[in-house]
């Protein structure tokens, strides 16, 4: 079944809207997180924070670089 090109964007909006939801849900759980009680749990939420901080920017950025392109897409058609 072809999609119409109208839902590329519902589905853009839709993934975004879970992605800023993830990550709302990522903040709020750091914030209510219990502290670490020894230094494997502290080395485990460091390693975690880590890996947060590359994939967090680079997942954002894919979203972004989505919406200029099907943004972009959509203006070449209505001219």
């Amino acid at each position: 079944m072809r999609r119409h090109r109208d839902g590329e964007i519902n589905d853009l909006l839709r993934n975004t809207i879970i992605w800023v939801v993830v990550l709302v849900w990522l903040a709020w759980s750091y914030i209510i997180q219990t502290p670490p009680e020894g230094p494997y749990t502290d080395g485990l939420r460091n390693a975690f924070l880590i890996a947060l901080a590359i994939v967090i920017p680079v997942i954002s950025a894919v979203v972004v670089l989505a919406w200029v392109g099907a943004l972009r897409d959509r203006q070449r058609r209505q001219q």
